[in-house]
This record gives C-alpha cells, structure tokens and sequence, in this order.
C-alpha cells in the first residue's frame, strides 16, 4: 500500500513538472506602430508554483530588438533574471504534419494498387471464360437450344467482368487524382521554410503556490506604416474632399488578431544623443581658374533657357480614367493626440493584422477643404492650360508627407505630393490639362525684323499670344512667358510691347493674370529687341 503511494505521488509530480515545462504564449494587448518598426506588449496570467521556477514564452517576433525587452511581473513572486533565444516554433507540428501527408500518399497508393491487382485478377477470368466458351464449343456435341443457352451465359459473364473492370478503372483515375494532391501536399510541407520565433525564459520564485500576471513590452522591426491621401473636387467653386489614409506593413512573422492599434508618427531609431560642435577653421581659399572660365570670349554666344526657373509645372495626365461613382462608407473612428514626440492616432476599432508582405490601407479622416481655382499656361512650351488647385486651413489636420491621388470632376487626374514641410499656409494640386481653354502663340512676321547699326546689328521679335474660354463659366488665368536675359556686356535686351504684362529682370518671366468671361477671347503682344555684336549668332527665339 505504502509503495503505491510513493508511485502515485511520483506520478503527480511527473504530471506537474510536465504541465509546468509548457511554453506559455502571451496574449497579444496592444500594438504602437511607428514608421519604422512596432513596439508590441502582451500579457499572461500563469499559476506559480512554490519555490524558483522558469517560465518559458513563446510566439514573439523573430525580428525583436532585444535591447528593447521588458518584462514586468504582478504577484507573490521575484523575478530573478530574464534570457532569451531564437528557435522554431513549429519543427515538431510541421514534422509531423509532414509525416501524416508522407502517410496519406502511401495510404492513396496502396489503394490504387489494391484496385490493378483486382483488375487483374478480372483480366485473368475473362481469359478463363473465353477458354471454357472455347472448348464447350468443339468437343461437347450439344443441342441447339444448350449452345444458345451456355452463348447467353457466358455473354453475360464477359460482360459483367467488363463492367466491373471499367468501374476499377474510374476508381483508380480518381485516385490518381488524389494522390497527385497529396503529393504536391507532401512536397509543399517538406519544401517549408521553418518558422523562427523569440523564446523568452523568465527565471522567478515565489514563497508559495499562486497566480502571476506577466507584461512583456518589446520593438520589433519589419513593421511601419505611411499616410496617404485621395484629392477629389467636384469642380471649380467647390470645396476640395481630402480622404486621409493609412496603410500599415506588418511583416514580423506574428501575428497580430484583434489587436489594439495605435499610429504614431515618431521615429524610434533616431539618436537620442545630443550632438557636439568642434572648431570650425576658417582659412583663405586659393581661386582655381576652371576650363569653362577660359573660353569666356568666344564668338558664339546662345541665350539661356529660362523655362527650367519658372514656377513648378502641373503635373500632365494623358487620358484621365473615369471613375464609378460610389455611396461612400463608414470610416474608422479615430482618437488623435499630440505626443511627446510627434502625434498619435488611437484607432477606435481593433485590427487584425497577420503576418505579410502587402500593406493594409485603412481610412481614418476625412476633412473639406477651402479652395481656389486658377488656370495657368505656358504657351512656348504647351497649347493647353492646366488646372491648379490652391487648397488652405490643412495645418489643423496633422498632415504628414505622402502620396496623392487627384480626382476632378469624377475623373482621376494623376498623382501628387502632400508635403506639408515644404507648403507654408496653402498647399497646391495641379488638376491637369484642360482643352476647354485654348492657347495659341504664334509670330508676329511683320513686327520681327533685322538691321544693321555701324558695327553691331539690332534684331526685334514679336509674338502674339491667344487665349480663349469654352467652359461655361468664368475662370482665372494666368499667362507666362518670357523674354532672353543677357549675361554678356555686348549683348543688350530691351522690351517693347508686354500688353499689361509683369516681366521678372532677372528671370525674364513674363506673367499676366487675367478674368475670361465664358466664350470671351483675348490676345497678349510680346515684343522684345536685342542690340550684340556683327559677326555673333544669337538666338532669340
């Protein structure tokens, strides 16, 4: 009786010692994804045991910046000391998953086997039935009525046997089906890569037996996330839409399912050490005389072209795609905050976000806009205008830098930029070209002439610019142009006609804003003259 009490105990104890080496999978609490990298913190309630214990967690992300672990522990306990280690999270599952499919197969072909040696077997009684039809015929003298008879019987059997041959037949090709998949399962499995994730061994005691809750907080990278936006405005006069949206990569190879998530615009990877100034020599620097320096005096001389320096050009869109029109949904509800280090978006709904290489994008504000309208066109270079909108009141929505997709009128237009570093209180979108405004510039012959005064020679140039509305209603528009600028001494530039016109000296730029009424058509004069040397070729168109 006495050792059966020893051997029960044991058995306990074996028991209790297996339940406690299980490895413990942390529950996931919340997520802080940064643009580069996450910080994950997850919690466990496991039962203590009296006395120093190890607990081992499992599941957390190969990609975890050890330097960044905390574990945190709740209850009658003492954290002693905390490691931890890489391993494979599924070498046993995978390994006998792997043996099932390699079962499966040979289960499958067995079969397929069983099913040709019964097809055997009926090729050898069909063989056996027509020997005896055979024989019954030449040595058995047998009435007419028995010959038909013993005929009808043996039909019967031959055609019984082929029946059953063609059902083994449509068995074993449905099998062969079979085992093709269960092949390419078995191959998949032994091909797999095995899964690596973080252990971490947390080494406690406790002076009795009890409940512990334990917090582990870590960073992980191969995790960000990036804004971006939809533009969309129902035309001039309107308010431009703005859809703010976030799209999230999650590769750290866990899993994040239900998950708390929290969007924050700092940089976890900045140095945090502040930086020092060291002496700053000032010395004389001794001029270099430069080969393109040398060869100031040449005969030929060409103007500069100026176009480069002019304000950013719109972006130009080919053929714009129309898009269907849509009921617009529902979007996240989301808490924002200034934070210490940059702002934080609190998401109002919990995410499931598994481990993958494709970025999930998910809509959290939309805000209006106030917007003005202008048509700009730069005749030298495009016979179209081009549509610019100039969108204010955008610094209380926390922007960040990001891609744009442009949308005018239920037309996608193009992509743009929103870098709110680089806008001051406006920020502007080109809305592409618009044919319904055309532009013309052509030369003006009888007002483009040459002469020659003693030794140098005097050119003038006219254009006239035409600019016509077809919308139906007013718009703004602003003209440029541009006359050379001269930055040689023997080469002199003088304007003559501008029509209302603003001319920047020293780009050469040449504006003019105008109001066109619907159908209304204006014309622009754009004279200039040049005075240079006999003997220089000059170009001045």
């Amino acid at each position: 009786m006495r050792l059966n009490r020893i051997l029960l105990l044991l058995a306990v104890l074996v028991m209790t010692m297996t339940a406690w080496a299980e490895k413990q999978t942390a529950q996931l609490e919340r997520v802080t994804i940064f643009t580069n990298g996450a910080q994950v913190v997850r919690t466990k309630a496991v039962s203590v045991q009296a006395g120093e214990q190890t607990i081992t967690f499992t599941g957390m992300s190969p990609y975890m910046d050890t330097n960044s672990l905390q574990v945190k522990a709740t209850g009658r306990l003492t954290v002693l000391g905390v490691s931890h280690r890489t391993a494979q999270a599924d070498s046993a599952s995978r390994s006998q998953a792997l043996k099932k499919a390699e079962q499966d197969v040979e289960d499958v072909v067995r079969k397929i086997q069983q099913l040709k040696d019964e097809r055997d077997v009926i090729s050898q009684q069909n063989e056996l039935v027509k020997a005896n039809c055979s024989v019954a015929g030449r040595t058995v003298a047998t009435p007419l009525a028995n010959i038909k008879e013993l005929n009808n019987y043996y039909a019967q059997e031959l055609l019984a046997l082929k029946k059953r041959d063609q059902a083994l037949a449509e068995q074993i090709a449905v099998l062969d089906k079979e085992q093709k998949r269960k092949e390419h399962t078995r191959d998949s499995l032994a091909r797999q890569k095995a899964r690596y994730v973080t252990e971490v061994d947390v080494r406690v005691t406790a002076p009795q037996a009890g409940r512990a809750t334990f917090r582990l907080t870590y960073y992980a990278t191969n995790a960000s996330w990036y804004p971006s936006y939809d533009i969309a405005s129902a035309g001039t006069g309107q308010p431009m839409d703005l859809s703010y949206k976030v799209n999230i990569v999650q590769n750290t190879k866990e899993d994040w399912m239900n998950a708390d998530v929290t969007l924050s615009s700092a940089n976890p990877n900045r140095s945090n050490v502040a930086p020092t100034l060291s002496t700053y020599w000032l010395d004389i620097e001794r001029p270099v005389e430069s080969y393109a320096g040398s060869m100031k005096g040449r005969a030929s001389l060409r103007k500069e072209v100026m176009m480069d320096r002019m304000e950013a050009r719109p972006m130009m869109v080919e053929k714009p795609v129309e898009t269907e029109e849509e009921v617009e949904s529902d979007i996240i509800e989301v808490r924002q905050q200034q934070a210490q280090f940059g702002y934080e978006f609190h998401l109002g709904h919990q995410l499931s976000l598994p481990s993958q290489t494709k970025a999930v994008t998910t809509e959290i504000a939309r805000h209006q806009l106030p917007a003005t309208y202008i048509y700009k066109c730069y005749p030298k270079k495009d016979k179209e205008a081009f549509l610019v909108a100039d969108a204010t009141d955008w610094q209380r929505l926390n922007l960040m830098k990001g891609d744009a997709s442009v949308f005018f009128e239920n037309a996608y237009v193009g992509k743009s930029i929103v870098d709110p570093s680089q806008a001051t209180d406006t920020l502007h979108f080109s809305l592409g070209r618009d044919p319904s405004i055309s532009v013309q510039r052509t030369k003006v012959n009888e007002s483009s002439t040459r002469r020659f005064l003693g030794s140098n020679q005097e050119q003038t140039i006219a254009w006239r610019i035409t600019v016509k509305n077809t919308r139906r209603e007013a718009v703004t528009l602003l003209v440029y142009d541009q006359v050379p600028v001269s930055r040689n001494d023997d080469i002199t530039v003088t304007t003559e006609e501008l029509s209302g016109g603003v001319c920047d000296k020293q780009t050469g730029i040449v504006s003019w804003r105008m109001t066109l009424q619907p159908g209304e058509q204006q014309e622009l004069l754009l004279k200039y003259k040049a005075k240079y040397p006999k003997g220089l070729t000059v170009e001045l168109e």
